[in-house]
């Protein structure tokens, strides 16, 4: 679903980034929480391409627990097909440690951490979209301290994506 610009950092700054891109073509982001880690012949076939990343990021359930994580994992799903280029976001969920609610909340980026998000992304549409040579651009992580990763809640290791698959014993 596409969302109304200003509405949505996530689509505001993407809009910010691909503006500066110098191939004229119109490129959108929107949301699909149904995004699958792997693509099957007919989506490779159509052009699509991966990129899965994480990012730190904040997450508030209904109990009014709330926490951080520093592995909110992102997935996209990106191409570009007659001048028009589309990427789809899937923004991991994570459940409450609390109530022990399925991983239903989904998590609030800081808008920085949007922008680096984007700083890495965009790249990777250069070089897989227009063949353009990238090279690599280092990712520089803060490491902050989060509660331990719980496996159990955490709806992108239950998909084998996670970038912390290791689980807390209680």
């Amino acid at each position: 679903m596409a969302r109304v610009p200003g509405k949505n950092p996530w689509i505001d700054l993407f809009s910010k980034h691909v503006e500066n891109l110098e191939h004229g073509d119109k490129w959108t982001l929107n949301f699909n929480y149904k995004l699958c880690p792997d693509l099957d012949p007919e989506q490779r076939e159509a052009g699509w391409k991966i990129y899965t990343t994480s990012s730190f990021g904040r997450f508030d359930c209904r109990c009014s627990n709330s926490w951080s994580s520093a592995h909110v994992v992102l997935l996209f799903h990106y191409r570009l097909r007659k001048n028009r280029g589309l990427v789809l976001l899937r923004l991991f969920r994570q459940g409450c440690r609390k109530c022990w609610n399925p991983p239903e909340q989904k998590p609030q980026v800081p808008r920085t951490k949007i922008e680096n998000v984007f700083d890495r992304l965009i790249p990777k549409i250069l070089k897989n979209c227009y063949g353009e040579k990238i090279d690599n651009v280092p990712r520089i992580q803060q490491h902050r301290k989060t509660k331990p990763h719980e496996k159990s809640l955490c709806e992108a290791c239950a998909l084998g994506i996670c970038c912390n698959q290791e689980d807390v014993g209680d």
